[in-house]
């Protein structure tokens, strides 16, 4: 008898900790559930997104001055 409740008790613990309630963003929640699964299944392909977008803002920002900064970084590496 002992036992079985130490049991049921141990279950509801497992259930309390494990279960995870969804993730909630404010705002931003539906743009968060939109993107994440593109994300979990495709990481390289958005890697390589987000990355050319940050160069293209890096460039976009900077100018010719980010080839000279990469270039300092090449040779510092």
């Amino acid at each position: 008898m002992r036992s079985e409740k130490t049991y049921q008790l141990l279950v509801n613990k497992m259930h309390e900790v494990a279960i995870v309630p969804p993730q909630n963003l404010g705002p931003f929640t539906v743009v968060y559930k939109k993107v994440v699964p593109y994300i979990k299944f495709y990481p390289w392909f958005a890697v390589s997104l987000i990355s050319f977008v940050a160069s293209l803002f890096l460039y976009l920002l900077l100018g010719s001055t980010l080839v000279r900064f990469v270039s300092i970084l090449q040779f510092g590496f």
